[in-house]
């Protein structure tokens, strides 16, 4: 995923942009701006993405803002996906990388899952538009309350921890009457 964090003196050719990857040396973002996305470019020495005028986006919310680039992120995902192709795989997005619910619905509709480390993670995927079936929960630390919501909403996995974790989880599954469940140790 791409993403870029525009300050109003950054929006023109001779000033720099600020991206999560760290300060993107002028020169190098100057000479070819799809380095670092497809999406975008420079017009008449103001800088645009997917199609959008970034000085009209600072004038609208103000600076700093952050700028996604929505083609990116699935054709990223696409080429991903494609890499994996002769592998039986699923891929599940870090939620804790960005809990952005627009950026979270696009990956549902992409077809992503996505990695979840507490139950507010889990309540913000399900109501972002993540399937129950595209939901992992991992983590060290995590409670009987929030191991008993995995539970009951159907995720697809649960990553244990620890013998006392898959103890808890025993005993859960047998307090909602619950056979089966995907664990990873």
């Amino acid at each position: 995923m791409w993403l870029y964090r525009v300050e109003k003196k950054a929006l023109l050719k001779d000033t720099k942009i600020l991206s999560i990857l760290g300060h993107i040396q002028r020169n190098r973002m100057n000479k070819n701006p799809k380095t670092f996305c497809n999406y975008l470019e420079y017009r008449k020495d103001t800088l645009f993405i997917e199609e959008v005028d970034c000085i009209k986006i600072a004038e609208k919310f103000g600076t700093p803002v952050y700028c996604y680039s929505v083609n990116e992120i699935k054709e990223n995902y696409r080429r991903f996906k494609n890499a994996l192709s002769e592998v039986n795989s699923s891929i599940f997005y870090a939620l804790k990388a960005n809990f952005n619910s627009n950026i979270l619905r696009i990956f549902s509709e992409i077809g992503a899952g996505v990695d979840v480390v507490s139950k507010g993670e889990i309540e913000l995927a399900l109501s972002s538009g993540i399937k129950p079936n595209k939901i992992v929960f991992s983590g060290v630390g995590k409670t009987r309350e929030e191991i008993s919501f995995a539970i009951k909403k159907n995720i697809l996995q649960l990553n244990v921890e620890s013998v006392e974790e898959l103890e808890e989880i025993e005993v859960l599954m047998k307090s909602v009457k619950k056979k089966n469940i995907e664990i990873s140790l």
